[in-house]
């Protein structure tokens, strides 16, 4: 991997994870110091992130990560509402069977003594594993790259807004998925999914303004 490419990856995993929040200010001068880089690979590493809309970058005067709002949440489910049902049904031949097992396993028996914000972060996690074997096993090469991006916001979104016991509402509708996709069943696939979706926007515009995070 690149320096700009690690720079990249850096940066964007500390506004994803919320050490960044949003509306900070990042300091190229402390980037450049944290990974020991110049200024060229920090540079086009933020300008990329802007591209993909994590930061706004104004001349000769900063770099701000970008706001979370209801504006960005309707527009990630939006997009996901619309490519995410042919993306499901074009993989679900593909997908690898024993990892989906494996994952159905771990929404139904998560670990003991997890703290609530062990256990949110625990069902994050998964929910991120299942949408990559997901994309994994997509073929159409253009769908991958921009549900990749979608998930990175998802991500961010699903962090800084969800609600520790979240991940108790979603179980049956992951299960069911999974299932679905296992069963080869097409037409409860996308149900189950457009479902998923539907009720997740819910959730996820509910936890963010009883939040009331940083606009």
């Amino acid at each position: 991997m690149g320096k700009t490419d690690s720079a990249y990856e850096y940066i964007k995993a500390k506004i994803i994870n919320g050490d960044y929040p949003p509306l900070s200010d990042i300091s190229e001068d402390t980037l450049q110091k944290e990974m020991n880089m110049s200024r060229t690979p920090v540079r086009e590493a933020i300008l990329r992130l802007e591209k993909e809309d994590f930061v706004y970058v104004y001349p000769r005067k900063g770099t701000i990560v970008t706001a979370v709002t209801l504006d960005l949440i309707e527009d990630i489910y939006g997009v996901r509402q619309l490519i995410e049902p042919s993306m499901v049904l074009s993989a679900m031949n593909q997908v690898n069977r024993p990892l989906l097992l494996d994952i159905r396993r771990r929404f139904m028996e998560p670990p003991e003594n997890l703290s609530e914000t062990e256990l949110r972060r625990y069902y994050i996690d998964l929910d991120t594993e299942l949408h990559a074997a997901i994309v994994m096993a997509c073929p159409n090469r253009y769908l991958k790259r921009l549900l990749n991006n979608i998930a990175d916001q998802n991500l961010r979104l699903r962090i800084i807004s969800s609600h520790p016991t979240e991940g108790e509402g979603s179980i049956d509708e992951h299960i069911g998925l999974i299932d679905a996709i296992l069963e080869g069943d097409r037409q409860s696939v996308d149900e189950q999914l457009r479902h998923h979706l539907e009720v997740s926007k819910e959730r996820t515009i509910r936890h963010f303004r009883s939040r009331e995070p940083i606009r």
